[in-house]
């Protein structure tokens, strides 16, 4: 028998659909009751999508909250980090891949510690460098999206990725991105299908 484990998280892309003011909104609630299920436990943990930013922002409009958000941190129960916003690979420079991490790391500790994965949910390709800049930090383990297929290097899951020099990472790709677990079928039938995928 195989185990799967299963991480309810967000994917926050606060630029893209809403706006500025619609996204804090969306924000507020959605931590919210984020915060009451992990108390309650109707969840035992919640992957806060490996970027800072969203609670920076979530505090600063809801600033009473930050003790129970450091407690839910300090329990293992919502993780965080380790970038400050989810970065790009591909359209910026490598400092600002460093210090997206380097911001990350620090301000994660203001809460408890940071989830020690290199976590690339959303990236539209991947640096070859990635593994030199994660070892860089202490992290040796990543989980990406896109950036390889079978008919661009591999057809595995887990791997590990080498960079420069002695620099690799074990790695999981995502095989159908972030939300492989959305919307899945209740038939048994559609769902093997799907998890054969």
């Amino acid at each position: 028998m195989k185990k799967i484990h299963v991480y309810p998280h967000t994917h926050w892309d606060y630029e893209w659909y809403f706006t500025s003011n619609e996204s804090i909104i969306q924000l507020v609630y959605h931590m919210d009751e984020v915060i009451k299920a992990l108390e309650d436990g109707d969840l035992e943990t919640y992957l806060l999508d490996g970027q800072l930013s969203i609670l920076d922002e979530y505090i600063k409009f809801m600033p009473s909250n930050f003790e129970r958000v450091k407690k839910l941190v300090e329990e293992g129960k919502l993780i965080i980090g380790p970038w400050y916003t989810q970065t790009d690979e591909m359209v910026v420079g490598g400092e600002s891949i460093t210090r997206n991490l380097l911001y990350g790391l620090k301000d994660c500790e203001e809460f408890g510690d940071a989830m020690m994965i290199g976590y690339l949910p959303d990236s539209f390709g991947q640096s070859s460098q990635m593994p030199q800049i994660l070892n860089g930090f202490g992290i040796n383990r990543s989980i990406f999206w896109r950036g390889v297929s079978e008919r661009m290097g591999t057809d595995k899951t887990e791997f590990y990725w080498e960079g420069e020099g002695d620099s690799k990472v074990l790695t999981q790709l995502f095989p159908l991105g972030y939300a492989i677990g959305k919307y899945l079928p209740s038939n048994m039938d559609d769902l093997k299908k799907r998890m054969d995928k």
